[in-house]
């Protein structure tokens, strides 16, 4: 790598280098005149082929540059790319391909590409590595702005370091965690002042780390079921609605800066657009309400148009053109090198006749090209030390990071709603006989390594039933049993227990909030909604707190 960007040192101008590897922070002053000024001219030097490779973002099915993803490459020239888990096995490789890309990118279009990836954390994290990084809920359940831009940071810094200059998040949707919405864990919370502060500081956190940070889905799903990958979702929601709830997180990061991006929902908002136009594809929404009212300055980028929310409205090609009429500055297609081809064209033969005014698309480029001059690929401060061994995340740092979110997480799942009515009487933690089941190996590995005396635990199989944690709970004369929850399995075998067994159940759910929405009876339900390796230690350290506690269900605080 590095003997190839000594290369492009030796053998570039010094106007083109500003942009390719800018020295330039984009900030107010003659550093920015001057980045304005070679951005221009380098816009003057491409051709309509070259200018419409800038407005995609494409995906595509190898993990490495094959020769047809090179030739895709030299004819398009795609200004940039969004890679998902079909594309990566491990830390070194994602590494060389990001390298591939970037080199196959320069080597047609003379300019640095973004390089995608969704890393939002919990399910939605697309990189093999490991530990996995908390899911956005229990990152907004520490209610830790600082934390969260810290974790921002550490993210950043790991996905800088095998290539990548943009994180598809964070999901700035304001969601019910209890309701079925197809966000579910992805949002930070269902507090909207909370949701705003915790998501502009961890896109905070990546701008430190020269990571364009995306938030979505704009202007807001809310705690929709209907997912707009499936099928064409409507969100009912007036404008006044949205003012008070959804579009105040999108209000508070368009106040970010330049450098940063916002991806448009696929759903219908009749109360924002009485033409009932996909917000992908409503001048009202994403040129009046982001641009003009929320005073928006970043990139504004499609959701996937291969998505059933947007092709059951218009064909690949047709969708890309009308996105980019409407306020898009980038288009997102996925699948299907001949889908991409046809879009490509279409929006090329619409510049070409004016359909697409050459003067729109050069306002979209001053914006793409400002983004890239930030956030080139390879300025990683070569000073930092190495996050990751193979595909693991051996940054102390980092590690730091992640078990502070746990720790605060847990404490703040142990703020009670409300107060309790009636004390009943306890047995002091000491006395307790403490049990433990998951099926969690993690879990129930690291709580009976974190007590001080050997307890009896129960690793849950896929064939295990409720009878079982009532033979364990019979047999052990558990007091006490803390069953570590994962999933939908797990909860049914609780919920199954008699109304006297679940007195003595502690629950900690590590998985969705709407497996446990109410207490029902059980000793304690601790939301933890993060099944990290370390989450029975934790448990474990809070043992005696939880035990003293009053019956009742813990979560977030209101």
């Amino acid at each position: 790598m590095n003997k190839y960007i000594r290369g492009i040192l030796r053998n570039f101008s010094f106007c083109l280098l500003i942009l390719v590897f800018p020295n330039l922070v984009l900030a107010s002053g003659p550093s920015a005149n001057k980045l304005s000024k070679v951005i221009d001219s380098k816009i003057k030097q491409m051709s309509p082929e070259e200018k419409v490779g800038q407005l995609f973002i494409v995906g595509f099915p190898h993990k490495d540059v094959a020769p047809d993803l090179e030739s895709f490459i030299a004819k398009y020239k795609p200004g940039s790319f969004l890679l998902f888990k079909r594309n990566m096995i491990s830390a070194p490789q994602i590494r060389e391909l990001n390298l591939a890309l970037y080199k196959s990118s320069y080597k047609h279009s003379k300019l640095p590409p973004l390089i995608a990836i969704d890393q939002e954390g919990g399910s939605v994290s697309r990189l093999p590595i490991t530990p996995a990084p908390p899911n956005a809920l229990a990152l907004g359940q520490t209610q830790s702005p600082l934390l969260a831009e810290e974790m921002g940071y550490q993210t950043g810094l790991f996905l800088r370091e095998v290539g990548f200059n943009m994180n598809l998040a964070p999901v700035l949707d304001v969601v019910d965690p209890y309701s079925t919405s197809f966000i579910g864990v992805r949002s930070f919370g269902s507090d909207p002042e909370l949701v705003r502060d915790i998501g502009v500081a961890y896109s905070k956190g990546l701008l430190k780390a020269r990571v364009i940070p995306t938030a979505k889905h704009f202007p807001g799903t809310g705690s929709l079921n209907q997912d707009p990958h499936l099928t064409i979702v409507k969100n009912s929601a007036s404008l006044e609605e949205m003012k008070k709830r959804d579009l105040i997180p999108f209000t508070g990061y368009s106040k970010i800066g330049a450098n940063i991006a916002v991806m448009m929902s696929h759903l219908i908002y009749p109360g924002l657009d009485e033409d009932l136009e996909p917000a992908s594809f409503s001048t009202k929404i994403s040129k009046t309400l982001l641009r003009d009212e929320l005073k928006y300055q970043g990139l504004v980028m499609t959701d996937d148009l291969q998505m059933q929310g947007s092709k059951q409205v218009l064909r690949p090609e047709a969708a890309a053109l009308r996105a980019l009429q409407s306020g898009s500055d980038i288009v997102m297609l996925t699948w299907s090198f001949a889908d991409q081809g046809k879009a490509f064209d279409y929006v090329l033969a619409a510049l070409k006749s004016g359909e697409l005014p050459s003067a729109h698309v050069d306002e979209k480029l001053r914006r793409i090209l400002r983004v890239k001059a930030f956030a080139n690929v390879y300025r990683r401060d070569p000073k930092l030390p190495s996050m990751l061994s193979g595909n693991s995340l051996t940054s102390p740092q980092y590690a730091e990071v992640e078990d502070e979110v746990l720790s605060q997480n847990l404490k703040t799942s142990l703020i009670p709603r409300q107060l309790p009515s009636v004390r009943s009487a306890r047995k002091p933690a000491s006395v307790e006989t403490v049990c433990a089941a998951s099926p969690s190996q993690d879990f129930l590995l690291s709580f009976v390594g974190a007590e001080k005396k050997k307890i009896p635990v129960l690793k849950l199989e896929n064939s295990s039933q409720g009878k079982d944690l009532s033979a364990l709970l019979k047999k052990k004369q558990c007091t006490a049993l803390f069953v570590g929850v994962t999933g939908p399995r797990t909860a049914r075998q609780v919920r199954g227990l008699s109304p006297q067994e679940r007195q003595k159940l502690i629950v900690v759910n590590l998985g969705a909030p709407r497996l446990f929405p109410k207490s029902r009876g059980y000793r304690q339900v601790i939301q933890l909604y993060f099944n990290h390796k370390d989450a029975g230690r934790k448990i474990a350290q809070y043992r005696d707190e939880i035990l003293k506690s009053s019956q009742g269900s813990f979560a977030l605080k209101d």
